[in-house]
């Protein structure tokens, strides 16, 4: 019985979805809510009908061993360069990911949704959620341009989100959780669109908050016949774990063969084929101002998001660009089997330095060297704080239906 009601409620659910596919209006790519949620009663317009997160791609899980090599400079290399890294076994369950970092344009969305629902109660909900671009005077001049425009101007509407911290990055997680799985709902017709004006006129955060859509709410032990009847929902977005985040970065494929190992993410180039040309032609953007015989790049800032040809999995800078958060918190390595497992950071930071909590970050971004944009490069920042080369893209665990 519970399984047929199961199965209904996913094909009405699909068919819902379905029937509201088209085109119109702009709409976010990540959350399916068009911009003008507030005029448009938050509910009309296109869902694809497909349970593939928006905005994401499916990562196959497997298993892989990589080794590093001599011939090319890793970030442990520089560290103690006579010491070769230990092989490494990415194992991973298959999972979803962004296919390029959560964008300014998409930030611009979370915080319009926040400013309308908790600007007359709790605007500090509002500017608790906004990027810090004092950031951006950080080594530079204080009246750095970027600290003006860059969040702000639609001109960078595709460039990724920055001076976000790691609590930042995983409030909006949850933000985006709640309202991918409301619009869903609204579309099957199982709860009613949200009434903004309604929400407006409320005096006291308490009725805003049992107003809103909460996916912990709808789910909860007290609502125990809707928990388990609505099975075709999305399960939370998350920050990828970092051997996640590894392995979506390589793009190794089990039809790759045993011998081909990638230096850095990009368009597949084993370590062994490169040639000199090809090292000065890899597509990341990076800071190359260190590298023999180069030139610093011309724009020495951050690129769009899609810049870049994907990795085979169809990811976007998943070296270079923006470095990206990631969930764990950081622990030193030691004698692990890990490639990475003499830590630079074990290396150079007395125990004073630590920070509690510190959670890892990775990628390389626009202002670091080569030898930070290896997958399994590892820095960490406080959770509470951020930087310009920081932005980070979202992931979510598939669940078989």
């Amino acid at each position: 019985m519970m399984h047929t009601l199961t199965k209904g409620i996913v094909i009405t659910l699909t068919m819902a979805l379905a029937a509201c596919a088209g085109t119109g209006g702009r709409m976010s790519q990540l959350t399916g809510w068009k911009y003008d949620f507030k005029a448009e009663n938050a509910f009309r317009g296109p869902v694809a009908a497909s349970f593939t997160p928006p905005g994401m791609v499916l990562i196959p899980g497997g298993s892989f061993t990589i080794d590093d090599t001599e011939d090319y400079e890793t970030a442990s290399h520089r560290a103690r360069p006579n010491e070769l890294n230990t092989r490494k076994t990415l194992s991973v369950n298959s999972f979803y990911m962004d296919k390029h970092e959560i964008r300014n344009i998409d930030w611009r969305e979370y915080i319009g949704w926040l400013s309308a629902v908790y600007g007359k109660v709790a605007p500090e909900k509002v500017e608790q959620a906004r990027p810090d671009m004092n950031t951006w005077r950080e080594g530079m001049s204080d009246n750095e341009p970027f600290m003006v425009d860059y969040f702000t101007h639609p001109s960078y509407d595709q460039y990724p989100v920055v001076c976000i911290s790691w609590e930042q990055a995983a409030a909006y997680c949850k933000w985006r959780t709640d309202r991918v799985n409301e619009l869903m709902l609204v579309k099957a017709e199982v709860i009613p669109a949200p009434d903004f004006n309604a929400i407006a006129a409320l005096t006291t955060l308490e009725e805003v908050e049992n107003a809103v859509f909460s996916s912990e709410r709808f789910f909860s032990n007290t609502n125990q016949y809707q928990s388990r009847a609505y099975t075709g929902m999305f399960v939370s977005f998350r920050l990828p774990s970092e051997e996640e985040w590894e392995y979506a970065a390589y793009a190794r494929r089990p039809t790759d063969p045993d011998t081909k190992v990638y230096a850095y993410p990009w368009n597949p180039l084993p370590i062994d084929k490169l040639t000199a040309t090809q090292r000065s032609q890899l597509k990341a953007h990076y800071n190359r101002s260190t590298e023999s015989g180069s030139r610093v790049d011309i724009f020495s800032r951050t690129i769009p998001v899609t810049h870049n040809a994907p990795n085979d999995f169809g990811l976007y800078n998943m070296a270079g660009n923006v470095n990206e958060w990631v969930y764990d918190q950081f622990t030193t390595r030691g004698n692990l089997n890990r490639i990475d497992s003499v830590d630079v950071l074990d290396t150079f930071l007395p125990d004073y330095h630590r920070i509690p909590n510190a959670r890892v970050y990775k990628g390389g971004s626009w202002k670091d060297a080569q030898y930070w944009l290896h997958p399994s490069a590892r820095r960490y920042h406080d959770p509470r704080k951020s930087a310009t080369n920081i932005g980070f893209r979202c992931a979510m665990s598939v669940v078989l239906r």
